[in-house]
């Protein structure tokens, strides 16, 4: 089982081993926008997003799991944790042709909102969903 907590400086030596995306993982970190998923001590997995980054609202960019642990449920921890620093509504996307990641977010409560064309290569659609995220101990 993975255990789910906010990012700290030390943990981007580990990041870089297996993250591809492009951008500054320290302002996630610095800015506490970035949890991590650990197993054994050993950081696995993460989710990051920005605050207003879609139409005004939060919007998750990046979600990366290390190859050699994944099918395990870590993006499915990481997308259920997040509603310990987000709330409201929320945006995600990923790429049409990106199977897992549409059936995690389909299977995690997350509506579609629309595709755009012209994005990524080979004219993949951009399909984006949102979610309305509340705290743990919130009532809704």
């Amino acid at each position: 089982m993975a255990t789910i907590r906010l990012a700290e400086p030390y943990d981007l030596s580990r990041l870089m081993q297996f993250d591809s995306f492009p951008g500054d993982r320290i302002a996630e970190i610095v800015e506490k926008r970035m949890l991590v998923a650990e197993i054994d001590s050993i950081v696995v997995g993460y989710v990051a997003w920005q605050h207003g980054g879609c139409v005004g609202r939060d919007y998750v960019n990046k979600l990366v799991v290390d190859d050699d642990y994944r099918r395990r449920g870590i993006a499915r921890a990481l997308i259920d944790a997040l509603n310990t620093s987000l709330s409201g509504q929320v945006f995600i996307s990923t790429g049409a042709y990106n199977r897992a990641a549409m059936s995690l977010l389909e299977g995690t409560g997350w509506s579609a909102a629309g595709q755009i064309v012209g994005l990524r290569p080979l004219n993949e659609p951009e399909t984006f969903f949102h979610r309305d995220l509340w705290p743990p101990d919130a009532e809704n």
